[in-house]
């Protein structure tokens, strides 16, 4: 209802009251106060209101015909869209059970019949005022939430952008001109996208997951950017026999990627670079390096050891190592449970042949 009193833009009241002696007193007292008052004499009208205008405070009746007053206000808390909005009974409570009820329905006051002018008008702006100041609450935190992200996401750019342009600069120290690289990378992008179709890894390998390890498996072997020629080349050939290449080589790419962090709280795909070029060595029973094993091996690391190892096998700057794609299939796919991830492995052995070799 709108009369001449109503104030332009001011809170909308919702009276439920199947007695309309009882509504209009109220419609008259907030009224007159410049409050706009909605209002309905079942709970069934008031949901219908409710359907074209969201009142910004609610004073319902107790006992009520059909659904009465603690079902209506069950009923608006179990929904998220109309949680929030302070319900006030208008009732004559005589029990303290009755009160206990009222509250634990999720009602924020109670005002007794009869009504008093001042008490009404009073208890009314108290509870709109604590929502006003609730909704102000929450839209700052959505602000500042905002503003976190965005921050987040701009430092999640820059890093990605790091990254990349690291991956130019190995590029050049590279025999093949980075087609290793950029191999693992493509092949993990693939092997992860095949596990999105996983339940057990549809939280874990989200879309964000799938662009940053493209990225990141680029960089797996980072650490080898700080080595000698000599050390690089006593690598150990394509399954890496070397430990202490290994080790050199994990350790070194763990602690630069780390320094590109700085003292903020990396993550993304910067994080998930340093896992990979600390982790991609390790073999599911524990026997690689580091010791890690199972699922303390980061999920990231555990798909690079498979496109990494994959490639490396038939590469033909192994010459007579190298193997066919066939036989590297055969290979990585028998050492499922002791070098790979078995899951890993399960959706290896359906996208091998779409995976890219140099």
């Amino acid at each position: 209802m709108e009369t001449e009193h109503v104030k332009k833009n001011a809170p909308a009241i919702l009276i439920v009251d199947d007695i309309s002696v009882n509504v209009t007193i109220l419609e008259n007292i907030l009224t007159h106060e410049g409050y706009e008052a909605m209002t309905a004499l079942s709970v069934q009208e008031a949901l219908e209101l409710m359907k074209q205008t969201r009142p910004d405070l609610i004073l319902s009746d107790l006992s009520m015909p059909e659904i009465d007053g603690l079902e209506f206000c069950r009923m608006l808390k179990s929904d998220q869209a109309t949680r929030d909005i302070p319900f006030i009974f208008i009732t004559v409570l005589n029990t303290s059970k009755e009160k206990e009820e009222a509250f634990l329905a999720g009602a924020v006051d109670f005002i007794p019949k009869p009504f008093d002018n001042i008490e009404v008008l009073m208890r009314v702006n108290n509870h709109l005022n604590s929502y006003r100041m609730q909704q102000e609450m929450a839209d700052y935190n959505r602000m500042m939430h905002r503003l976190v992200e965005d921050q987040k996401n701009q430092i999640e750019r820059e890093h990605a952008n790091v990254l990349r342009a690291l991956t130019r600069i190995m590029k050049k120290k590279d025999d093949d001109g980075g087609a290793h690289r950029n191999n693992v990378g493509y092949n993990c992008k693939l092997l992860a996208q095949g596990m999105q179709f996983s339940p057990a890894y549809e939280d874990e390998v989200t879309d964000e997951f799938v662009e940053n390890i493209g990225i990141a498996a680029r960089l797996h072997d980072v650490g080898r950017f700080l080595m000698s020629k000599e050390e690089i080349a006593d690598d150990g050939g394509p399954d890496r026999q070397n430990l202490e290449y290994i080790k050199k080589c994990t350790e070194f790419g763990c602690e630069v990627v780390g320094e590109f962090g700085g003292d903020q709280e990396s993550g993304g795909a910067l994080e998930m670079t340093r896992q990979i070029a600390r982790c991609h060595h390790a073999h599911w029973d524990g026997s690689g390096y580091p010791a890690l094993s199972g699922s303390e091996i980061p999920l990231e690391a555990r798909i690079a050891a498979v496109a990494n190892d994959f490639d490396e096998m038939t590469a033909p700057a192994y010459g007579e190592a190298a193997c066919s794609r066939e036989e590297g299939q055969k290979r990585i796919s028998e050492r499922s449970g002791t070098y790979y991830d078995p899951d890993v492995i399960q959706v290896f052995d359906k996208l091998w042949n779409r995976m890219r070799t140099n």
